[in-house]
C-alpha cells in the first residue's frame, strides 16, 4: 500500500518549500496532498511546516520547526511524532527530556512549481484553509489577532506564493561548478533592522560589517557587495552599506566565483538560510562560532573554518590563511559539499525524520 503525504494547507511557502521538493522526490507528487481537515483547530503554523504520513491505518504526524528561534513550541511538540529543528539547541532543550526533536541542517526557499501550479496551489490552499475560520489568524503576518478581512488574508496569501516562484530558484541551481575568481571575494547581505530586544547592531550586523570592511582594506582582495538597507534597517555601518540589489540567479553566479564566503549565526542568532546555501554551493566557508546544533558538528578546518570571534583582526588572518593556501581551501570546498550531500539536501533531511523512499 502506498503512502499518502498530507501537508497542512498553511504552509508558508518560502520556508515549506525545501520539505516539500524532498516529500514529493520521496513519496511522488500525486501522493503529496495539501489538506485542512486533519490539521483543523490545530495552533498557528508561523514559518514551519507539519504533515502526516499515512499508510493504512498507520499515521505518523511531523513537524519542522524553521523559525528562526531554538525554543521549541511546545503545542506543536506535543501534537507530533517527530519533531525535525533546523534550529536545535541541546543546551537548552536536551534530548533526553525532548526525544522527539531531530536536528537538521539549515534549509532555503527554494521554487518547485510553475507558475500556473503556483497560481491554483495559492487559490486552492486559502480556500482549503478557510473551511476552518480560526485558521486565518495565520495570513495576519504580524500578529495573532484573528483577521477578518478575507481580501487581505488572500492578498497576503497570494503575494507569499507569488514572490517564492518570482524570487526564489529551483534547487538544481545551487549545484556547483567550480568557478572561482581568484581573489575575488563577494558578499552581500542584510541590514538588519536593531533594536534593544534583538540587538543585532551588536552581533548580525556588526559581524557582517567587519567582514566586509576587511575585504575593502585587504590590498589584493576584489571585493564586491556590502549590506544592503531598506526603510527599516539599522541607521549605522555607513562603511559597509551598499545600493546592489540582486537577482537571486546573479547572488548564486557570483558567490560560485568567490574564493570564499562568510558566515555568522543570523537573526536571534539562529543559523541563517546562507550557512545552506555554501554549504549546498560546495564554498570554502569562513564562520563564527555557531550557535545552535547540527545533525553532526561542522569540524574546523575540514567543512569549515571556524575563527574564535569576530574581530577585524580574526577575520583578516582567516581570509589572508585562505588566499595563500588555495589546498586548503579546496579541501574545505570539497567537504563542505560532501557534508551537504550526506546530511542537508531535502531527502536526507527528511531521511534524519526517520522517513525513506519507498523501495
Amino acid at each position: 500500500m502506498k503512502k499518502k503525504v498530507y501537508v497542512d494547507a498553511r504552509t508558508n511557502i518560502p520556508y515549506g518549500s525545501f520539505y516539500l521538493k524532498g516529500l514529493v522526490d520521496m513519496f511522488g507528487r500525486m501522493n503529496v496532498i495539501f489538506d485542512s481537515k486533519r490539521f483543523a483547530g490545530l495552533a498557528a503554523l508561523g514559518r514551519d511546516i507539519r504533515f502526516i504520513v499515512k499508510e493504512g491505518d498507520e499515521v505518523k504526524k511531523y513537524f519542522i520547526h524553521t523559525n528562526d528561534s531554538y525554543k521549541i513550541n511546545l503545542d506543536h511538540y506535543n501534537w507530533c511524532d517527530v519533531y525535525g529543528n533546523v534550529n536545535a539547541n541541546f543546551k537548552f532543550y536536551p534530548i533526553d527530556n525532548y526525544p522527539k526533536q531531530v536536528s537538521l541542517v539549515p534549509s532555503f526557499g527554494i521554487r518547485n512549481f510553475n507558475l500556473f501550479e503556483t497560481l491554483c496551489f495559492s487559490i486552492n490552499n486559502f480556500f482549503r484553509t478557510i473551511q476552518d475560520i480560526k485558521n486565518w489568524e495565520i495570513y495576519n503576518k504580524f500578529s495573532e489577532q484573528y483577521e477578518k478581512n478575507t481580501y487581505k488574508n488572500f492578498r497576503r496569501h497570494f503575494l507569499n506564493y507569488l514572490k517564492n516562484y518570482l524570487n526564489r530558484l529551483p534547487i538544481e541551481s545551487y549545484i556547483n561548478k567550480n568557478s572561482i575568481n581568484k581573489n575575488y571575494i563577494f558578499f552581500l547581505s542584510t541590514l538588519w533592522y536593531s533594536d534593544a530586544y534583538n540587538k543585532n547592531d551588536e552581533t548580525v550586523n556588526l559581524r557582517r560589517a567587519n567582514f566586509i570592511e576587511v575585504c575593502k582594506e585587504i590590498d589584493i582582495c576584489n571585493f564586491e557587495g556590502g549590506l544592503f538597507a531598506d526603510s527599516s534597517s539599522s541607521t549605522g555601518f555607513e562603511k559597509s552599506r551598499t545600493n546592489i540589489r540582486l537577482e537571486l540567479s546573479d547572488w548564486i553566479i557570483k558567490t560560485k566565483e568567490s574564493v570564499l564566503v562568510f558566515n555568522t549565526p543570523a537573526f536571534w542568532d539562529c543559523h541563517g538560510w546562507k550557512l545552506g546555501e555554501y554549504l549546498a554551493l560546495g564554498k570554502a566557508i569562513i564562520s563564527t562560532p555557531l550557535s545552535n546544533d547540527l545533525p553532526e558538528p561542522l569540524i574546523h578546518a575540514k567543512h569549515i573554518h571556524i575563527i574564535s570571534d569576530a574581530s577585524k583582526e580574526s577575520i583578516r588572518e582567516a581570509i589572508i590563511f585562505i588566499l595563500e593556501n588555495p589546498e586548503y581551501r579546496k579541501s574545505l570546498e570539497f567537504n563542505a559539499q560532501k557534508y551537504w550531500n550526506e546530511y542537508g539536501t531535502p531527502e536526507k533531511a527528511l531521511n534524519l525524520l526517520g522517513l525513506f523512499k519507498p523501495v
